[in-house]
C-alpha cells in the first residue's frame, strides 16, 4: 500500500513539474536547447523544477521496478492477481519510456546520443523493431523530426497511457471496500487516521528526497546537440538500459550464426514477454522464480558496473 501511494505521488509530481516546464520549453530542434538553458539559468527556481522533474521520474521507474522484483521474490503475482501483475509490467514499461523520452528533450549532445542509442535498441526488437525505430526517429535517421516525435510521446501519449493503466491496475486490486490495512501479520491499523498519517509521513519523506536530489546534485545542461560529435560508441543510455548496452557492446559479432544485436534483442524480448506472462507460467509462485530473480539481479548489477567502468 505504501509503494502504491509513493508511485501516485511521484507521478503527480511529474505532471505538476512537467506543466511548469512546458510554460517555457520549446520543442523545435532550433530552440529546445536554448529554452532548457533559460529554464536552468534565468527563470526563478527553474533549475529546481527541472531537477524535481528529472529525479521524480527516475525514482518512479526505480520504485516500479522494485515493486515488480518484490512481487517476484514473494510470489505474490499468482492468481487471482494475474491482471494486477500484467498491468504493473505495462505501467513500468511506460514509466521507462517516460524517462527515455524525457532524456532526449533537452536536445544536448548527450540527449542526441541517447536518442540514437535508445532508438537503435528498439530497432533490435524482433518483427516490429524497424517500425519502432522509424516511429521513434520520425524516419531512418535522427533529425529535427525526432525531437517532435519524442515530445509528442512524452507530453501526450505516455501520460494518457500511464493514467489509463493506473486506473486499470488499481481497479484490479480492489475487490471490496476495506476499513483496515495490513501492516504485519499481527497488527492491523484503521485506515483513517492511522494509515493516512503514516502514508503522509512516507510521502513527505519522498518529497524531501526529491527536493534534496534536485538541490544538491548538480545537473549541468551541457552542450547543444551536434550530429557530428555524438557517437554510438561512447554514448551511454539511461541507467535502466545500461545492462542491455553492456551486452550489446561486449557481445561478439555473431551468436549461434545470428547477428549478435539481433540475437540479444530477440532474447530480451522473449524474456520480457515471459516476465509479463509469469502468473500463467508459474501459477504457484515457486522458489525457482525467486532464485532466478536473484540471479538476474546479480547479472544486471554486474552488467551495469561493466557499462559504467
Amino acid at each position: 500500500m505504501y509503494i502504491g501511494g509513493v508511485i501516485l505521488f511521484l507521478f503527480a509530481t511529474q505532471i505538476a513539474s512537467g506543466v511548469l516546464l512546458l510554460l517555457h520549453y520549446q520543442s523545435s530542434a532550433e530552440h529546445a536547447f536554448e529554452s532548457v538553458t533559460r529554464i536552468a539559468g534565468e527563470y526563478p527556481y527553474g533549475d529546481l523544477v527541472r531537477g524535481v522533474h528529472f529525479w521524480s521520474g527516475q525514482l518512479l521507474v526505480a520504485t516500479l521496478l522494485f515493486q515488480l522484483v518484490l512481487a517476484m521474490l514473494r510470489g505474490t503475482f499468482t492468481a487471482p492477481r494475474e491482471l494486477v501483475w500484467v498491468s504493473g509490467v505495462l505501467i513500468t514499461t511506460v514509466a521507462a519510456a517516460f524517462a527515455f523520452t524525457g532524456s532526449v528533450l533537452p536536445w544536448t549532445e548527450d540527449a542526441y546520443a541517447q536518442a540514437r542509442v535508445g532508438s537503435q535498441m528498439a530497432g533490435y526488437v524482433p518483427v516490429i523493431g524497424g517500425t519502432l525505430l522509424r516511429l521513434l526517429r520520425g524516419g531512418d535517421e535522427i533529425t529535427s523530426q525526432t525531437l517532435q516525435k519524442v515530445f509528442g510521446f512524452h507530453v501526450a501519449v505516455l501520460p494518457a497511457s500511464f493514467t489509463l493503466l493506473l486506473v486499470l491496475h488499481f481497479y484490479t486490486i480492489r475487490s471490496a471496500p476495506r476499513v483496515t490495512v495490513n501492516v504485519t501479520d499481527d497488527e492491523k491499523i484503521p485506515l483513517y487516521p492511522d494509515f493516512f498519517v503514516r502514508m503522509a509521513a512516507v510521502i513527505v519523506g519522498v518529497l524531501v528526497l526529491v527536493i534534496s536530489l534536485a538541490t544538491f546534485v548538480a545537473r549541468p545542461v551541457g552542450s547543444a546537440a551536434d550530429a557530428t560529435a555524438a557517437s554510438l560508441a561512447s554514448a551511454r543510455p539511461t541507467w535502466f538500459l545500461l545492462p542491455v548496452h553492456a551486452l550489446l557492446k561486449s557481445a561478439p559479432a555473431t551468436l549461434l550464426g545470428v547477428d549478435s544485436a539481433r540475437f540479444i534483442g530477440g532474447a530480451l524480448t522473449g524474456l520480457y514477454l515471459l516476465v509479463a506472462a509469469l502468473p500463467f507460467v508459474d501459477k504457484r509462485g515457486s522458489r525457482v522464480t525467486s532464485g532466478i530473480t536473484c540471479g538476474a539481479l546479480v547479472i544486471a548489477a554486474l552488467l551495469m558496473i561493466h557499462a559504467l567502468y
